[in-house]
């Protein structure tokens, strides 16, 4: 394979992107991952908190979707390991939803009750229990929701070892260079443009997070996803004062392994507007502290923003409408994160076998 000849040409370095040429090397097949960026995952793959999480109760494709996804993770962090020597710190913690009124004690018992009658684990936490696991917890906390097979992991790290992992065995990058438009040979899609030169591929994926619908215009084909800007906190914690993720008062708190603490995050339609804002700041720490008051005394580090991919009915898998050899793998919005694993898998299975082991019919495009 040459930089203008592959296999299978992916728009889009970020996780998802990274993880569908991951599945790909490992099947042997040639493939070339292009992206704007100057290296992997610098969008809301580095910008995310990592959580790994689905609290559903019901069986309905999207929620298995995220569980298929959860229980690969465990393998895949001993494999990336093993073979890039980075560890993308994967911890199985458990995460606990606290609440502060009778109101939203109703409604997350009511979840508990609903997951462990469908055979999901929910632990029901009084107060003294939720702060027996949490010791700084708020004493305004009046009991919480256990989720003991919730996760998470460093997102970066995830990015880089699954694009390192995918270039041991063969796979390619184009970094710093947009694609600009697609070559097209008797109603099939040949190629893409880049830079003037055209890069040849029997297989086209997009996957460029919220930018997927520019993409996909080139096409002359609409395909609804923007941009949801998401800012976070990050405040330094040492000695640790978290075990669990705990999420509350519309925020969450995701302790590091190097005693740091996330809290996140905001979802807000600004288009691609990545500025942090004091009000957006202001209500993450308003409401960290309220569940945790010992983060007032605590030092706070930097803030960032991401732009999550937001589609009404994403994710959107599979190939557009009009073309046999163009697959999106877009609109995952908060979770893409989460659906890594399964969407590098089942994108990777639709290319080379054609029968995903998942059908992707509820997520397919029109």
């Amino acid at each position: 394979m040459t930089k203008n000849n592959a296999d299978v040409i992916i728009i889009g370095g970020g996780i998802i992107g990274c993880a569908i040429a991951y599945n790909l090397a490992k099947a042997q097949v040639k493939t070339l991952v292009i992206d704007k960026a100057d290296s992997v995952g610098r969008e809301a793959s580095w910008a995310g908190a990592g959580i790994l999480a689905s609290h559903a109760s019901t069986r309905e494709p999207y929620p298995e979707l995220c569980r298929a996804s959860l229980s690969l993770y465990p393998s895949l962090a001993e494999e990336l390991k093993a073979q890039t020597l980075i560890d993308i710190e994967f911890i199985q913690s458990g995460a606990i939803s606290v609440f502060f009124s009778e109101e939203e004690r109703r409604g997350l018992i009511g979840l508990a009750e609903r997951r462990v009658d469908r055979g999901f684990s929910a632990e029901v936490l009084t107060a003294a229990q939720a702060r027996e696991l949490e010791p700084a917890l708020s004493e305004s906390v009046i009991g919480g929701i256990r989720f003991p097979h919730d996760a998470h992991v460093r997102n970066p790290k995830l990015v880089k070892a699954l694009a390192k992992g995918a270039g041991m065995l063969g796979t390619q990058f184009v970094f710093g260079n947009s694609v600009t438009d697609f070559r097209r040979e008797n109603d099939s899609i040949i190629g893409v443009e880049v830079n003037g030169e055209v890069i040849y591929g029997d297989t086209i994926v997009i996957a460029a997070g919220c930018w997927s619908g520019q993409i996909a215009s080139l096409l002359g084909y609409s395909l609804a996803i923007e941009p949801a800007r998401g800012q976070i906190v990050l405040v330094e914690a040492m000695p640790p004062i978290l075990r669990h993720i705990i999420d509350g008062l519309d925020v969450y708190l995701v302790p590091r392994t190097d005693g740091k603490i996330l809290i996140g995050a905001t979802v807000e339609f600004a288009g691609y507007d990545k500025r942090t804002t004091v009000g957006g700041v202001q209500s993450m720490i308003e409401a960290g502290v309220a569940i945790i008051p010992e983060l007032s005394e605590k030092s706070f580090v930097q803030t960032w923003s991401g732009l999550r991919p937001y589609a009404k009915r994403g994710p959107h898998l599979g190939k557009v409408p009009g073309f046999h050899n163009v697959i999106v793998a877009s609109g995952h919005f908060k979770n893409g994160i989460l659906l890594a694993p399964i969407t590098g898998k089942l994108i990777s299975e639709l290319i080379t076998t054609g029968t995903p082991s998942i059908s992707l019919n509820p997520f397919r495009l029109g």
